[in-house]
């Protein structure tokens, strides 16, 4: 480890929750979606912090009285409880039988993206549960890199990573992300993009997203454009019994003519997606973390 020093309550946080990890690997998947949720709900009873944002923002983003705000909070929390138990518990799913718990939908919109052979970019959002489909699209033979901020926990940290490149996945460090996606892209491999959390920093672009504007990282419109890889956007929208219903949608196709204008389209087009992934099942969405705490600056485009 280097930089600055590692507070001592990470490493207590680590020695708790890497035993826990360990337990939940080895409860049938009902078992560990039920103690998961339980875990979300206390979580929902004791944080009430983000509690009151998720309800502020169910509030604003979808229109609903403060009674039904509270319903779906309470449901958020008891869903990321599950996802929480779930990515824990990433090897557990590698084992055989484990297959039998996806019901893929849509598979030969991502079989036939990879078969051009200019890699595929596999979009998504922190909605179901995004790390179990990457972890068995992985096995299945379709591996993918993610680029992602590493967590705060260096000790959770390198085991979180080891438990996706389990699949065949790599994790990628925010370090020379651009350079690394393009590398992944032009050697044919698929490479994971959520792009459903504020952007703080530059490139962004300021997209309406839930009748506010949002500050979106424009990443996976200019690869797209740029390289001419399909966008597939997927899903897993969980189901009783720890099972998950995949679904792999038709890719996303930006407008012919000027590049920029058809990045910032296909840029539009997936926050559309997300959109309407969310108010099908609300619950399902990280409504815990300020999408819209970066606005625009006064007379700055915002995409609609």
């Amino acid at each position: 480890m280097s930089g600055k020093p590692v507070p001592f309550w990470r490493r207590l946080e680590a020695g708790a929750l890497l035993p826990l990890a360990a337990g939940l690997r080895r409860l049938p998947p009902p078992a560990r979606v039920a103690v998961g949720e339980r875990l979300g709900l206390l979580g929902h009873a004791i944080d009430r912090r983000h509690r009151e944002l998720a309800r502020e923002n169910v509030r604003r983003g979808l229109g609903v009285d403060e009674a039904r705000a509270a319903e779906i909070v309470r449901g958020v929390f008891r869903h990321f409880g599950r996802v929480a138990a779930e990515v824990l518990s990433l090897p557990a799913y590698a084992r055989p039988g484990a297959e039998r718990l996806f019901e893929i939908e849509g598979f030969e919109h991502l079989e036939t993206a990879w078969a051009r052979g200019r890699g595929v970019l596999v979009f998504s959002a922190h909605y179901g549960n995004w790390e179990l489909v990457a972890f068995r699209q992985g096995l299945a033979g379709f591996p993918m890199d993610f680029i992602a901020r590493p967590l705060d926990n260096p000790w959770l940290e390198r085991a979180f990573a080891r438990w996706r490149e389990v699949s065949g996945n790599r994790v990628l460090g925010k370090h020379g992300a651009l350079r690394k996606a393009l590398r992944t892209l032009r050697s044919g491999r698929g490479l994971a993009i959520l792009v459903d959390q504020n952007q703080r920093v530059e490139p962004r672009v300021f997209v309406e997203f839930l009748g506010r504007p949002a500050a979106t990282s424009p990443v996976l419109g200019e690869l797209a454009v740029r390289l001419d890889v399909p966008v597939v956007p997927v899903t897993g929208r969980p189901l009783p019994g720890g099972r998950y219903r995949v679904v792999y949608e038709p890719p996303l196709v930006p407008p012919p003519g000027d590049p920029r204008e058809a990045s910032r389209a296909l840029t539009v087009m997936a926050t559309r997606r997300i959109e309407a992934w969310i108010r099908e099942a609300p619950e399902l969405w990280l409504w815990l973390h300020d999408r819209w705490k970066t606005g625009p600056r006064e007379g700055e485009e915002v995409l609609r």
